[in-house]
This record gives structure tokens, C-alpha cells and sequence, in this order.
């Protein structure tokens, strides 16, 4: 697939993804239920994208050590970017809204560069993985608008603000593109990057703040509930 292409595929679903999150954290009537469901929903998703396709290839394609050593970095490519994230927190003070902007524009490059390295190396699982994340940036672009709504700030800023943060998925998504052309040791290492990525972010983040919404099952059926779109999507 030509690297520009897929560079715009990036783009299109940074932007369109925490786009559609804003406007409904804008315009949207929201319940902590509703909101608790589509985390789970989308931590579920991704769970059977990492376990079943990323992983899968990247160890067909590299060996277990490419996997390991993949997954190795992804963790620690975020793990480092929210160390950094609370460091400009404490020294800048920025409003809680324009924090997670910036946030959810640093965690889009690794996304992109994850999208990218998979619809170059994985050919017949382009559409389901771009699904993902668009599915997956619609709760981070909620996240952004709620405290920026009730601040105040207006739905035409908010707007924009979240399109500026979704743009990184596409500069992520040209140079994972790009690296995944040079040989399938790199794809693999890429593709175990991006599995890592995502399961540190499901793990650390989309199921326990669905817990902490809301406390009954919502979040756990949602969780369910995406691994199964996921094996519809695949097998449709």
C-alpha cells in the first residue's frame, strides 16, 4: 500500500476519531453507564486485535524474541510519554482539558506509527485495525471536551483542538509506513510495538477507568462486547 495513502488513512483517523469524541462530549447527553460501556466496548476490541492478528504476525513474521523485544518498547515508548506528561503538568500548569490534548496528541504517534507498520505488513487486515482506532480515539476526544465544555471554552475551539491532536496519527502512521518497507524483522518488531502499545493502554487505562465510572457490569459486558465485534469484523 503507497506510504502517502496510508499516511492519509493515519490522518483521517486521528482526526476523525477525537473529532466524533469531541462533538459528542460536546453536544451529546453523556451518563457515566454510557461512557463506562464504550470504554469497555473499545478495550475489548483491541484485546482481540492484539491477541489474535498483532502478535500473531509479528511473531510469524520475526520470532519470538522480535515479539518480546517489541512489546518490551511499545510499553516503555508510553510509559516514558506519561512520565513527560506529568512533568509538563507540574512545571506548566495547564488546564486539566489542555493537558489531555496534548496527551492524546503524543499517544497518537505511537498509534500511528502502529497503523501505519500494519497496513503495510498485514495486507488483508487494514480495514479492521483502522476501525480500531478510530473506535478507540472517540473516548480519548469525549475525555478532552468534557472539562473543556465546562469550562467554558467554545464547542468551535474545542473543535479545533481536537482535530491539532489527531493529527499526529497520521505523521506516526508515514513513519511506521516507511519503516515497515525496509524487511519483515522491522514489521515485526513494529507490529509487537503496536500490540505492546495497545495493551499497556487497555490494560492501564480503557477498563479501569470504565470500572471507576460505573461499578456494575456496563464496562465488563462492553468488554465482552467488543471482542465479539471484533471476530464479526474479521470473519463478516
Amino acid at each position: 500500500m503507497n506510504i502517502w495513502f496510508v499516511s492519509l488513512i493515519g490522518l483521517l483517523v486521528g482526526v476523525v476519531g477525537t473529532g466524533l469524541g469531541s462533538f459528542i462530549g460536546i453536544y451529546v447527553k453523556k451518563t457515566d453507564k454510557i461512557l463506562s460501556f464504550l470504554l469497555g466496548l473499545t478495550g475489548g476490541f483491541m484485546m482481540f486485535i492484539v491477541s489474535f492478528h498483532l502478535f500473531p504476525e509479528a511473531f510469524y513474521l520475526g520470532g519470538i524474541l522480535n515479539v518480546i523485544l517489541g512489546v518490551l518498547i511499545g510499553v516503555s515508548i508510553i510509559i516514558i510519554l506519561e512520565f513527560l506528561i506529568e512533568k509538563i503538568e507540574f512545571l506548566v500548569g495547564l488546564r486539566s482539558g489542555v493537558l489531555l490534548a496534548l496527551s492524546i496528541a503524543i499517544h497518537n504517534m505511537p498509534e500511528g506509527l502502529a497503523l501505519g507498520s500494519t497496513l503495510v505488513g498485514v495486507s488483508d487486515f487494514g480495514f479492521i485495525l483502522t476501525f480500531a482506532m478510530l473506535l478507540h480515539n472517540i473516548p480519548e476526544g469525549i475525555s478532552m471536551a468534557l472539562p473543556l465544555s465546562m469550562n467554558e471554552v467554545s464547542p468551535f475551539k474545542i473543535m479545533w483542538i481536537s482535530f491539532l491532536a489527531g493529527v499526529p496519527t497520521g505523521i506516526g502512521a508515514y513513519i511506521g509506513s516507511y519503516l515497515g518497507t525496509i524487511s519483515n524483522g522491522v514489521i515485526s518488531i513494529c507490529l509487537a510495538i503496536a500490540g505492546g502499545i495497545m495493551l499497556y493502554i487497555v490494560c492501564d487505562d480503557l477498563i479501569p477507568t470504565g470500572k471507576q465510572l460505573h461499578k456494575g457490569r456496563v464496562s465488563s459486558l462492553g468488554v465482552i462486547g467488543g471482542f465479539i465485534l471484533g471476530i464479526i469484523l474479521y470473519f463478516r
